[in-house]
């Protein structure tokens, strides 16, 4: 990576201090050793909106599938307070190596909160063979109290007390010929592209952990995962080179833990135990109107490789222009069920679980140069077999034996998807991805007073080429919660009236578009030496969904979506810095399911 690129990848580490390593020599051996404590929390700033809360909790939205981290914390509530240290360990001789790195998280408001409602779960059986009780509140339910407790431990344990170990890798530089071959071995990252604040481009290799993205003070380095692979590079003239890696395992992306603060589904992350199928009208594990979770289907580790080839332009001011071929199993989750057993049968004969499609292929190329002041970097990827999410409620559709644009074809009788069937909830699609910034550092800033100034802008666009109308087959989205179909909300609505005492509405709009896209800005100015030795770094970052949803999983752009983010940041003697931040969500109606949680953070961080 040049300089061109540096200046752009910092930007996703700013408020990042500075780090101290502290060296020593052992038996010719040099180790360094180089550690990042932080402590920090956050709190809630805005009230709930009911909008997006569940029918059956009290709200208005038609699904319960969504909401548990809107309940569990009301505005004025801290919803973190982590301690986190990650240590990076380097034992080097010569031009090989090892290098290591963990981190140790204890987040004391989340190790042992209570995430979920207990009023929602039954302490003692009414009926062994039903496996149904009365809730505290005297309603049925379908979920024992232990399921309530097993939920909160592992949502605890996983982002209240967690151990990790991250990279972990030998590397080493070895001269073949005229030239020399550079190899890592082990776990790694690896981060293809020019891509900085845009997701599922070229860089769609790297597998992410969304929660540790929610730790005040968090670093970059801790939210990707690392990956057991192969990587080689090595140049074939002075401005030809060549890299190829060779995956030997697969990790997934996780996404926020249900009951979270952050969370946004409440099945597919950890501690996600069953999917709510009434269209948020009942209470939440109200017999028959539920489905459990079944095991993951996960891909394998083997048949993930890749290769890319850089050229080095002078005539375009030094260009360079990557291209890429790789195969790749998902890193995102896709949900896709077992029809239940009969009509007769109850929902929870039927299951949901997560599926993680194997063999995508990824094509693309990159650049980056210098236009005057500016570094500009851009990339082009094409998918010919992206996996997009069909439209949950069709699933459940199909799944409870009512029409559905998933039913077997060419016109399968109703019923026809019962008898604990497979249904793949993806289909495969060709998909494009556009993106382009433009990073620039400005000197000292008269009329600010700074002493610098950092500028990113950054668009990009996703493109479904082969995405059928809504009227064949609709696509998952934020927010698509009832029938797309008139009719089948006709004959749901004859069902729910009579038991709920209300309709459930035809969804008209919102479902995923071919083509979305949007952009991202960052400021940053600094202030060297404002007071005594401190440095003073504000920021400003805000992020614009301007036109189109894009599919699930991918959800890059939801129409209308916005962000805004302003910090400030203080640094003393390189070692020390504090950091204020304050978030607000806003925009993209019913769709944005973040918009009611605004909220602030305070990190302390100390590098040694």
């Amino acid at each position: 990576m040049n300089k061109k690129t540096l200046i752009a990848a910092a930007v996703a580490m700013l408020g990042t201090a500075p780090a101290w390593a502290s060296s020593a020599t052992v038996y010719g051996l040099t180790l360094d050793l180089d550690n990042h404590f932080s402590a920090g929390g956050a709190w809630r700033m805005q009230s709930r909106d009911m909008r997006l809360v569940g029918i059956g909790n009290g709200g208005s939205a038609y699904s319960t599938n969504n909401d548990d981290g809107d309940l569990a914390f009301d505005r004025g509530d801290m919803v973190s307070a982590a301690a986190k240290l990650t240590s990076d360990l380097t034992i080097s001789r010569g031009a090989f190596g090892l290098f290591v790195r963990g981190s140790y998280l204890y987040n004391q408001k989340l190790r042992d909160y209570d995430f979920f409602n207990i009023n929602n779960y039954y302490a003692t059986a009414s009926s062994s063979t039903l496996g149904v009780g009365l809730t505290p509140t005297g309603r049925a339910s379908v979920a024992p109290v232990s399921e309530y407790h097993a939920k909160n431990r592992a949502v605890g344990n996983f982002v209240g007390n967690d151990a990790d170990l991250l990279d972990a890798y030998l590397y080493g530089s070895v001269d073949i010929g005229r030239q020399s071959l550079t190899f890592k071995l082990g776990r790694q990252v690896l981060n293809w592209g020019e891509s900085t604040l845009v997701q599922n481009g070229i860089n769609s290799l790297l597998a992410f952990d969304a929660n540790q993205l929610r730790v005040p003070g968090y670093e970059i380095s801790e939210v990707i995962t690392p990956q057991n692979m192969i990587w080689l590079s090595t140049s074939l003239s002075s401005r030809v080179a060549v890299e190829g890696f060779y995956e030997f395992d697969w990790q997934r992306t996780q996404p926020d833990a249900p009951g979270t603060f952050w969370s946004t589904n409440d099945f597919a992350g950890v501690g996600g135990t069953r999917a709510f199928i009434t269209f948020g009208l009942p209470p939440e594990n109200t017999p028959n109107t539920t489905i459990p979770r079944g095991a993951d289907h996960k891909p394998g580790n083997s048949g993930q490789f890749g290769g890319k080839i850089s050229i080095q332009i002078p005539a375009l001011n030094d260009m360079d222009l990557s291209f890429y071929a790789m195969q790749y199993h998902s890193r995102l989750p896709l949900v896709s069920g077992v029809s239940k057993s009969s009509y007769a049968s109850t929902s929870e004969t039927g299951l949901y679980f997560l599926e993680y499609p194997k063999d995508i292929q990824l094509y693309g190329v990159s650049f980056n140069t210098t236009l005057g002041d500016w570094s500009a970097q851009g990339e082009y990827s094409y998918k010919p077999n992206q996996p997009l999410q069909v439209d949950d409620v069709e699933l459940l559709l199909a799944g409870v034996g009512l029409p559905s644009q998933v039913t077997p074809p060419p016109a399968a009788p109703l019923g026809s998807a019962l008898g604990n069937k497979y249904i793949r909830g993806y289909r495969r699609h060709e998909v494009s991805q556009v993106d382009t910034s433009f990073t620039r550092l400005f000197g000292p800033m008269r009329y600010l007073g700074s002493d610098q100034l950092l500028f990113v802008a950054e668009a990009a666009a996703d493109y479904v080429h082969d995405l059928p109308p809504t009227s064949e087959l609709r696509y998952d989205a934020p927010g698509t919660y009832t029938p797309g179909s008139a009719s089948v909300a006709a004959l749901v609505s004859s069902a729910t009236l009579p038991i709920f005492g209300r309709s459930v509405p035809q969804q008209q709009r919102g479902y995923a578009t071919a083509f979305s896209w949007g952009y991202k800005l960052i400021a940053r100015l600094t202030y060297n030496n404002l007071i005594g030795p401190v440095r003073i770094e504000p920021a400003l970052r805000f992020d614009h969904d301007v036109h189109g949803v894009t599919p699930t999983p991918m959800g890059n752009f939801v129409e209308g979506r916005k962000m805004a983010n302003v910090s400030v940041t203080g640094y003393y003697q390189q070692a020390w810095s504090l950091q204020l931040g304050y978030s607000n969500y806003f925009g993209g109606g019913q769709a944005n399911l973040l918009s009611d949680r605004d909220y602030l953070e305070a990190a302390l961080k100390y590098v040694f």
